[in-house]
C-alpha cells in the first residue's frame, strides 16, 4: 500500500495487532485517449471453484482452480485471498482459461514459514516451486497491488516461464519509507501475540469497513466482500502476514525497480483514476514508462479495488494479450 491513506489502513492493522465503465488507454506512442466500455459488465452467478491444498517446501499452499485453456494464474494483493478473484473474475474468465488463484504464505488457508522471512523473494521462489508441483509453464501471471510486486519479481527472476502479465493498481515502487513502528510490532512477539488475542474483540466490522470504503472508492464495499474479510483478514495468522509484508516491501522495491527496462514480455497495466490506495501517477505511469512496449489502461470513476469492481478489464487485457502473442508468431 502506497499512499497517506494507505498508512491509515496500516495503521488499522496495527492496532488490530497492537489491540459508470469508463477507461482511457494509454499507448507509449500516443496521447492519452479515454474511451468508453461497450458493455456494462454484469457479474454472472459466482460457481465454487475447486479447492485444493499441496505442500511445498513443508507449507500448506491453498489454491482454486476453475477451467480449462491457457494458464492465468491470479495474485492477491495485501491484505487479501483467493476470494479477491471469487467476485466475477474466476467465474468470467473460465470460459476460456485454466484460472489459478493461490493464496500467498500467511494469508488464507496457505502458511507461512516460522523460520525464515518471507520476503518479495522468498515469495516468488514458493511460487516458483509451487508452479513445478503444478506442472505450470508459460502462465499469464495477474497481480493486484502487493501481487503485481510479485508477479513482476517473478518475471524478472523467471523470463522464460511467464508468457505476459496483468498488473493491476501494481505496487511497483518504494514509498517513503518502512514504518519503523510496523517493524517494533512485527518484531516483538510476545506483545503481538497478547494483542492479537485481543484485537478481533477491539477492532470491529464497523472499522473494517471504513478502510475497505477507502480502497474501494468511488464505488460501494460489496456486502459480500465486507463478510469476507470480516471473517478472514483478521486472524493472528492474516495479520501478522500482512503486517510483515507491509513493512518487507520497500527493499525489494528499491533494488528490483531498476530492472523494469528488462521485461519483454506483453505487460497491460490497469489502473484506476481515484485509487486511494497505491498512487496511479508514482506507481503505474512509472511503470508504463520503463516497461517497453506496456498498454497502461487507466478506469475512470475507479479505486483500487479492480479484481471486484471491473473484472471486465481483466478480460480486455488479455484478449489483448493474446492477440499480441498470436503477432509475435507471425
Amino acid at each position: 500500500m502506497r499512499s497517506k491513506v494507505a498508512t491509515t489502513i496500516s495503521a488499522f492493522f496495527l492496532i488490530t495487532y497492537l489491540s459508470g465503465n469508463n477507461f482511457a488507454l494509454f499507448a507509449k506512442s500516443e496521447e492519452a485517449d479515454f474511451v468508453k466500455a461497450s458493455t456494462h459488465y454484469i457479474p454472472p452467478k459466482r460457481k465454487a471453484a475447486e479447492d485444493n491444498l499441496i505442500i511445498v517446501e513443508r507449507l500448506r499452499v491453498h489454491y482454486i482452480e476453475s477451467g480449462a485453456g491457457p494458464t492465468v494464474v491470479m495474485i492477491h494483493g495485501n491484505a487479501g485471498g483467493v476470494e479477491d478473484f471469487e467476485f466475477g473474475v474466476i467465474d468470467l474468465l473460465s470460459r476460456e482459461y485454466r484460472v489459478i488463484a493461490i493464496d500467498r504464505p500467511g494469508h488464507g488457508k496457505s502458511d507461512r514459514p516460522s523460520r525464515k522471512a518471507a520476503t518479495l523473494e522468498y515469495q516468488a521462489q514458493l511460487l516458483h516451486q509451487t508452479f513445478l508441483q503444478l506442472g505450470i509453464t508459460q502462465s499469464v501471471l495477474v497481480g493486484h497491488s502487493w501481487g503485481a510486486a510479485l508477479a513482476l519479481l517473478y518475471a524478472l527472476q523467471y523470463p522464460e516461464e511467464v508468457s505476459a502479465m496483468v498488473l493491476l493498481a501494481p505496487a511497483a515502487y518504494a514509498d517513503n519509507g518502512a514504518n519503523r513502528l510496523l517493524r517494533t510490532a512485527v518484531k516483538t512477539p510476545l506483545l503481538g501475540d497478547l494483542s492479537l488475542l485481543l484485537g478481533k474483540f477491539m477492532v470491529g466490522r464497523r472499522i473494517l469497513k471504513r478502510e475497505l470504503t477507502q480502497a474501494f472508492y468511488p464505488q460501494e464495499v460489496p456486502v459480500d466482500y465486507l463478510k469476507v474479510a470480516s471473517s478472514s483478514w483478521l486472524g493472528r495468522r492474516q495479520v501478522k502476514a500482512f503486517l510483515e509484508d507491509e513493512w518487507s516491501l520497500n527493499d525489494s522495491l528499491k533494488t528490483m525497480s531498476m530492472r523494469y527496462c528488462d521485461i519483454s514480455i506483453p505487460t497491460v497495466i490497469i489502473t484506476g483514476d481515484e485509487d486511494k490506495i497505491v498512487s496511479p501517477q508514482e506507481n503505474s505511469f512509472r511503470l508504463h514508462a520503463a516497461i517497453p512496449q506496456s498498454q497502461l489502461i487507466q478506469l475512470k470513476g475507479t479505486g483500487h479495488e479492480i479484481p471486484q469492481t471491473h473484472p471486465e478489464s481483466i478480460r480486455w487485457a488479455l484478449t489483448w494479450i493474446s492477440h499480441s502473442l498470436t503477432a509475435k508468431l507471425n
